[in-house]
């Protein structure tokens, strides 16, 4: 096992401006507009979301039904035209001037990994972690496999990751960026962290801007 720094990063609203989830329900819905024929009934689960009817597992897989419409090459694509573009200009520094240091740059988000990961396909990003959809006849579907990327399972998965890859964090010398205190255990697994455009009165962590 390697004794590695380690920079960890959410993906939407950290290294990325706005939520790839909403990109993704409009990359769909322009190429196939008889998807928005969905619409409605995804407005009455979220309604029945915020009522409490609904769990948040079920509210995010229908969130996602869009991806029983793409393939591979759509979500690749989706990935290079609506996600790439939206990179914060200083998360890219700031992860270009990491990895110049040696740091192992890893993703970790809530969004699915079906399509965040292509940012491995960068040579700046090391690895990537999202929450697992079910894959089917050749495709993804909205249906969650595991659970949710989201709070202490992101801990349980960036664990499972180095076990994996033979790593062990130098938590001295690593970081961490989050836009959300949600990302609080994520944290702790290392010394510094950062919360990212962040409006919360917490104290605890240093607030960066990036564009």
């Amino acid at each position: 096992m390697n004794t590695t720094k380690i920079a960890l990063f959410d993906v939407d609203k950290t290294l990325i401006h706005g939520d790839s989830m909403f990109y993704l329900l409009k990359y769909t819905i322009k190429k196939k507009p008889y998807l928005s024929f969905h619409l409605p009934i995804l407005f009455i689960k979220l309604l029945g979301y915020k009522a409490k009817i609904i769990t948040t597992t079920k509210a995010k897989e229908s969130m996602f039904y869009t991806l029983n419409y793409l393939c591979e090459g759509d979500l690749s694509d989706f990935f290079n035209t609506m996600i790439k573009p939206k990179i914060y200009k200083d998360a890219l520094t700031k992860i270009k001037d990491l990895k110049s240091k040696g740091y192992y740059i890893l993703l970790i988000s809530a969004s699915p990994e079906c399509y965040l990961k292509y940012f491995e396909d960068e040579d700046f990003i090391d690895g990537v972690i999202g929450t697992k959809f079910e894959f089917i006849n050749g495709r993804f579907i909205n249906k969650i496999s595991g659970l949710n990327c989201k709070g202490e399972e992101k801990v349980s998965r960036i664990n499972t990751f180095l076990q994996e890859h033979d790593l062990i964090i130098d938590k001295e010398n690593s970081v961490a960026y989050s836009d959300s205190l949600s990302d609080a255990p994520m944290f702790s697994l290392v010394k510094n962290a950062y919360l990212i455009n962040s409006k919360s009165s917490n104290h605890e962590y240093e607030i960066l801007k990036w564009k």
